[in-house]
């Protein structure tokens, strides 16, 4: 697993299972490998010079010494084993001079201390280098996390776990996205995955996650939320143009776009843009897959078309929602072979381990698509783990408590009860890949 490693239940708004470390640069090897390398070749060093005839010494070869261990350890290091191979050469001339002139007693010290000046200078660019590269990777971290917040365990009558393995490496965000957002009309949930890859699917999904930020705390309809998305996507590709960017010019993405009411716990709305249908995990450890009624890709809006229609989706205590993008289900092994998530995934359930937290499922499933995979990963992975419970989380602070306080719904705004897909029926486990969506769009 990309390494997102799993994590045990903490605090209501610390970080989820994502996992996330930052980065810490330490001396390469370390104290003790560095003493080790400078003890093992200065003992075979002396045991050569002592073997040797007395016509070749190998004492002088201590200069190379530091040259060594410059390439591992610091300036200070390097100075101070230079002294210290001094001082061993000194003690060899005392216990055994060379039969020359005393030219040589003062040219070997000299050797050496060449040799160290060399180390140190070696070393010094070495750590003006790394922290330059670590000043990057810190701020790209900052970036990366800005665009892919840490999620919270538990989040009202939810517990969330995640995923995220991208395909480039040592990147923490690409083309695949997703996020949580609490709100006054329920907790608002998305995951996508937009067209490309590299930079250009990174900022696509950094425009995408910031709409949805806001559009899911102030609009009260779902219907609205999806709507600021859809704009949103062909805003970031018309600013492509206007400014000639490198950028994705007809940028589209799939996505699911959840809703889970705060007045009921039995069911969640589900906006499809044309994305892979989710799986759910009945309470008695039973995996269907709803047939949801599915629109256009995010961006492709204006080919025409109905709005994606809003379905509600039977989702009551103890139920698990499974989201997850084409990643997961394009993953192949050594043959070629997609990974069939829908038919693997009973395999992984039972009656006892639908009741363990999610975190635990998301764990052996991660491990299953890494036992499936052959070679590197090919594509973005993400998936992200729902459970509803029984008990809601209470927030810290009352201050945050009536940022977030249910808001009763105006008359205007109610919706009507046609607008919903109410009638789900669930598909025997036929896997759909969402990359048919993208090739057909």
């Amino acid at each position: 697993m990309s390494s997102h490693d799993a994590r045990g239940s903490v605090g209501h708004y610390q970080s989820s299972i994502r996992g996330a470390i930052p980065s810490v640069s330490r001396p390469t090897g370390g104290w003790r490998a560095v003493g080790l390398l400078v003890a093992v070749m200065a003992l075979i060093i002396v045991t050569l010079d002592m073997a040797t005839p007395d016509d070749f010494r190998a004492r002088a070869l201590l200069g190379l010494v530091p040259v060594l261990v410059a390439v591992f350890a610091s300036v200070g290091v390097t100075a101070v084993t230079t002294g210290l191979l001094i001082c061993v050469y000194i003690g060899l001339q005392a216990v055994e001079p060379l039969p020359t002139s005393g030219d040589w007693a003062v040219f070997g010290p000299l050797m050496i201390g060449t040799g160290g000046l060399l180390g140190v200078l070696i070393a010094r660019r070495r750590e003006e280098q790394r922290a330059r590269v670590q000043a990057i990777t810190d701020i790209a971290e900052a970036t990366q996390r800005a665009v892919m917040r840490s999620l919270p365990e538990r989040m009202e009558d939810l517990r969330i776990a995640d995923f995220y393995q991208p395909a480039a490496r040592a990147a923490r965000v690409g083309g695949d996205w997703y996020d949580f957002q609490p709100s006054p009309y329920g907790v608002r949930a998305v995951l996508g995955d937009v067209s490309g890859k590299g930079l250009p699917a990174v900022s696509a999904s950094a425009w995408l996650l910031g709409a949805f930020r806001e559009a899911a705390f102030h609009e009260e309809r779902i219907e609205e939320v999806a709507r600021r998305l859809e704009v949103a996507m062909e805003r970031y590709s018309a600013w492509n143009r206007l400014t000639h960017d490198e950028g994705l010019t007809d940028a589209f993405s799939t996505g699911l776009l959840l809703n889970f009411p705060p007045t009921s716990a039995e069911y969640v709305d589900v906006v499809n843009f044309g994305h892979e249908p989710p799986l759910v995990v009945t309470a008695d450890g039973e995996v269907r897959t709803p047939d949801l009624p599915a629109g256009l890709p995010l961006g492709m809006g204006m080919l025409g078309g109905a709005a994606p229609r809003v379905a509600r989706l039977p989702f009551g205590v103890g139920d698990t929602l499974i989201l997850f993008t084409d990643g997961v289900t394009e993953c192949r092994d050594a043959g070629g072979t997609f990974y069939p998530v829908r038919e693997r995934l009973p395999r992984l359930v039972t009656e006892r381990t639908a009741h363990e937290p999610p975190e635990a499922l998301l764990r052996r499933l991660a491990a299953d698509l890494h036992e499936h995979r052959y070679g590197p990963p090919s594509d973005d992975a993400a998936i992200t783990v729902i459970r509803r419970t029984a008990e809601r989380a209470p927030y810290l602070d009352e201050a945050d408590a009536e940022l977030y306080q249910p808001r009763p719904k105006s008359g205007a705004a109610a919706e009507p009860e046609a607008q919903y897909a109410t009638d789900i029926r669930f598909l025997e486990c036929a896997s759909r890949s969402s990359s048919s969506t993208k090739a057909s769009a």
